[in-house]
């Protein structure tokens, strides 16, 4: 047997197990405070948390979602958005870095993100379910709005069709409703991530959906929302398409653009 061969190929076998566990015991090990980490499926996802000092009994989760990053830095946008917006007194507002995301403070989303190329898929769905679900049980919350913006609202479309009950409204911001015309458009081909528009017959009719594309939005097309939310519509969703003028993809995540629409949503019966 040539050693030369053997020794290098024990070297990447041990390499490859002390990823593994490595990975493994990040979840095993995930502080889980529901504050700044929350265990999903079998992942430590990081949280930012924003709660305003009230008398109330919190009733209310906005759960934000960030789009794909794809110049590789730190999420921002989302937790800034989520920081900033104004809600009611009782109102959680609380951003999620996706699996393999991390912040500019360092906290990181276990799991991976794809190369944060085709990443909605159902093991991530999963993730993100199960960390929202078990949110909603700690803090024995009755309400959830999703808020996602691009592949995030590609997240939250998935998951109001996917998972009927895991929310009771959802403002999609920027949203690549449909993956496969998207995916075209964009000459990104194959995939394997998730499409709303795919679990557009079973998102429930008590549901509540607000869609918002930038006018100057030159990545995801205001028809992949227009289009998603008319399928919504038929069946008796209450759904309803917005164009923020003068924004373009990015520049939409800010509170001038969403305010109206979030107040809606958290005026739930």
């Amino acid at each position: 047997m040539n050693r030369k061969v053997l020794i290098p190929s024990l070297l990447l076998t041990l390499f490859l197990a002390l990823i593994s566990q490595s990975g493994k015991a990040s979840a095993d090990e995930c502080l889980n405070d529901m504050k700044t980490r929350v265990k999903g499926k079998e992942n430590c996802l990081a949280i930012h948390t924003f709660l305003t000092v009230s008398e109330v009994k919190p009733s209310t989760l906005v759960i934000f979602i960030h789009g794909d990053q794809s110049d590789g830095g730190p999420v921002s946008g989302m937790i800034k958005l989520a920081e900033d917006v104004d809600v009611p007194a009782g109102v959680i507002k609380i951003a999620l870095l996706r699996p393999g995301y991390f912040d500019k403070s360092g906290n990181t989303s276990s799991g991976t993100s794809w190369r944060r190329k085709d990443s909605y898929t159902p093991t991530n769905l999963d993730e993100v379910t199960s960390a929202v679900q078990s949110l909603q049980s700690h803090y024995q919350i009755s309400k959830t709005v999703l808020v996602g913006h691009s592949g995030g609202a590609a997240y939250a479309g998935v998951m109001i069709g996917r998972s009927p009950g895991v929310a009771n409204a959802a403002l999609l911001l920027s949203c690549p409703c449909d993956i496969r015309r998207w995916r075209a458009f964009k000459k990104d081909a194959p995939w394997s991530s998730l499409s709303p528009s795919s679990f557009a017959e079973t998102v429930p009719t008590t549901m509540k959906v607000i869609t918002i594309t930038g006018e100057y939005d030159d990545n995801t097309r205001e028809y992949l929302a227009q289009d998603y939310i008319e399928t919504l519509a038929k069946r008796g969703v209450s759904a309803e398409f917005r164009r923020a003028v003068g924004a373009g993809h990015n520049d939409i995540v800010r509170g001038d653009v969403i305010d109206e629409a979030l107040r809606i949503l958290l005026r739930l019966d």
